[in-house]
């Protein structure tokens, strides 16, 4: 018994068109978000982004950009402890909240500021400032000296200084082992003075 041949229709010309509409649509769109652009590959080859780490994100089509600095560095060579690395982190994000605008759009620090309360942002600043202040009277005065140094240049001006230059022109440091240990040491004094700033938090909430 012969198979009976199944009969093909084609498609409803009026179906056709809105998916290609609805595909041109969705092209445009990404096209003129700047998160769905992705990284320049050409630009990430030159020289002055050698230090530039591409990560991949599973929830969108572009790769996270981050330049890397010496705080990276240390703590990929082990040389830099989790506790030191995570203290310089903490205070980049406090010195970026307490310099940014309320108008600026991306800024470097986790989104604890995006309020269109002109109190409720002041109010944030003040506390980051705080806490700014606290960690570095804690961290002892050289080491606040040159993590502040380095990291407002990061931060607020938005370009990585030459660290080698940074703890020369702040410690006098010139021997390049040395400024490493200048560093390192700056960034676990860092961290003592954050541990002691949420103890003394811990027991006034208690209190």
């Amino acid at each position: 018994m012969a198979r009976k041949r199944k009969t093909t229709h084609p498609s409803d010309p009026l179906a056709i068109a809105r998916r290609r509409a609805a595909e041109r649509a969705r092209e445009c769109a990404a096209s003129r978000d700047p998160a769905q652009w992705g990284v320049n590959a050409a630009a990430l080859e030159l020289p002055a982004n050698e230090a530039v780490e591409v990560r991949p994100d599973s929830s969108r089509p572009a790769a996270r950009v981050r330049r890397q600095d010496i705080f990276d560095r240390f703590q990929a060579a082990g040389s830099l402890s989790q506790g030191g690395f995570d203290a310089v982190r903490r205070l980049q994000d406090d010195i970026a909240v307490l310099h940014r605008a309320m108008a600026g759009g991306g800024g470097f620090a986790p989104r604890v500021d995006r309020s269109i309360d002109p109190q409720g942002f002041t109010d944030v600043r003040r506390r980051a400032g705080a806490r700014v202040e606290a960690a570095l009277d804690l961290a002892g005065a050289a080491s606040a000296r040159l993590l502040a140094a380095l990291c407002e240049s990061d931060v607020v001006l938005g370009r990585t200084a030459d660290w080698r230059a940074v703890v020369a022109r702040q410690t006098g440091e010139r021997l390049p082992d040395a400024q490493g240990a200048v560093l390192r040491t700056a960034c676990e004094n860092l961290a003592g003075a954050y541990g002691l700033v949420d103890g003394k938090n811990q027991g006034t909430r208690r209190g």
